[in-house]
């Protein structure tokens, strides 16, 4: 922080971001007009903050495009273990059939 032209972020899943923030030592905060949790930590004197996805922040999306009429919507994970997603994704029936069926 702030943004840096041609300095790219790293990127951390959502279990690495957790992990991430126990190990500096940082408070996860939830931002309610963003619905996501993230996090601030300083290394080296340089800055760093860390948004990520939890079942919060999942529900909160399927709970917008079901409240905009949305016929469904699709997202990927790619090589990034969340098992929250899948937990929260199997109990809410109108996105169950559509993992069942994936």
């Amino acid at each position: 922080m702030p943004y840096e032209q041609g300095r790219r972020a790293t990127t951390v899943g959502n279990q690495e971001a957790v992990l991430l923030a126990a190990l500096v030592g940082a408070e996860i905060q939830f931002d309610p007009v963003a619905q996501a949790p993230n996090f601030q930590y300083t290394r080296a004197g340089e800055q760093h903050q860390v948004w990520f996805e939890d079942a919060r922040s999942i529900q909160a999306k399927l709970r917008l495009a079901r409240d905009l009429g949305l016929a469904g919507g699709a997202y990927w994970n790619l090589l990034r273990p969340f098992a929250q997603n899948w937990a929260l994704l199997s109990q809410d029936p109108p996105y169950r059939r559509a993992v069942d069926a994936g």
